[in-house]
């Protein structure tokens, strides 16, 4: 790129048509106050308000390799843009980038970071395993100067090539999900649950099919279990369970019918105690007594991936680590199952 500094007297459409305006030009034109902004490409049409700005003004004149911010700005939006994920159009050179539909934000975390490196580049998202509805702004993106060069640009699209995109919501699937519950609940504490929790697996689209309570045997809770993977649930979740005790009744069950156990324990708080495992492709989720009521534990972190066809497992549950202190400040990071999908207050 090549800047130029044009004086009032200079100014003709020769001189400017193609060029980049590098700064705002306020004038008044006749009866009509005209603006052009920076990174405007200047026009024939546009020398009436220069000459009327009265005023040396700034160019940029392109060369080649040289890509202006605005076609920069498509290119990486469309290089970070995966599946569900819809493009706006340049705004003072940013692109906003929405989700086509409601489900749950994916961030591939490194491949933002290497983009987010290379000189010109900027995207910025939302948190990766946030929810989202459909329209709302996710991401934005933008190239810094009002001229960059095709090197970089094309560096951050090889970043971005492949499969799975940088940036994609993955939809909430219809999950068939069956639970055991094993607390002693006074009958009106039992609808409370019962109420809660097919309160949050309904909010995602999907439907609970039976919830099971066995006595305090080892061998109903094998039947219950059984029974369940026997209507082809995609999911089981059991309810009362204490995995630090090795004589749990439902520990015991699940140890009998060989689960693969994924972990015990999650590193956030409340819901340390909680324990996934695996019968077979079917993922069992434990939850303590503290779970069966609450909107705001380790549970209403990982239903959302389960909903969204993720597959589960301890490296999901480690990695909750970090950000794992569920206090008032997280509550973005939850279904809202009280009231609207997303509180719009990105709009």
């Amino acid at each position: 790129m090549r800047p130029e500094t044009l004086h009032t007297a200079d100014i003709t459409a020769a001189a400017i048509v193609g060029r980049v305006l590098a700064h705002d030009v306020q004038a008044m034109v006749g009866t009509e106050r005209i603006r052009l902004r920076k990174g405007h490409r200047l026009s024939a049409g546009d020398v009436p308000t220069l000459h009327a700005a009265d005023r040396t003004v700034h160019l940029i004149a392109l060369e080649a390799g040289d890509v202006h911010e605005e076609d920069a700005a498509r290119r990486l939006a469309r290089a970070v843009a995966g599946a569900g994920i819809q493009i706006g159009d340049p705004h003072e050179s940013m692109i906003t980038l929405r989700a086509g539909e409601r489900g749950l934000l994916a961030v591939d975390v490194e491949r933002l970071l290497a983009i987010n490196s290379i000189p010109d580049m900027s995207v910025w998202t939302l948190f990766d395993a946030q929810i989202v509805r459909d329209r709302q702004a996710v991401a934005g993106v933008k190239v810094t100067p009002l001229v960059t060069q095709e090197a970089p640009l094309v560096e951050a699209e090889r970043i971005a090539r492949g499969e799975p995109g940088i940036l994609r919501v993955q939809p909430f699937v219809h999950r068939r999900v069956g639970v055991v519950v094993r607390e002693e609940l006074l009958p009106a504490a039992g609808e409370r649950f019962r109420e809660a929790i097919m309160g949050k697996v309904a909010w995602f689209g999907s439907e609970i099919i039976a919830i099971i309570h066995p006595t305090n045997a080892v061998t109903t809770v094998i039947d219950a279990v059984q029974s369940l993977i026997a209507d082809e649930v995609d999911m089981i979740l059991c309810a009362g369970v204490t995995s630090t005790d090795p004589l749990d009744v439902t520990v015991q069950a699940l140890d009998r019918l060989a689960v693969r156990w994924e972990k015990r324990g999650v590193p956030a708080h409340p819901g340390s105690t909680y324990w996934l495992a695996y019968l077979g492709e079917t993922p069992i989720l434990g939850m303590a007594s503290c779970g069966m009521f609450s909107r705001a534990t380790v549970l209403d972190l990982i239903l959302p991936r389960f909903f969204a066809g993720e597959r589960v497992t301890a490296r999901t549950l480690a990695a909750l680590g970090h950000g794992g202190l569920l206090n008032k400040g997280m509550a973005f990071r939850f279904p809202d199952y009280a009231g609207p999908e997303i509180a719009a207050a990105d709009e």
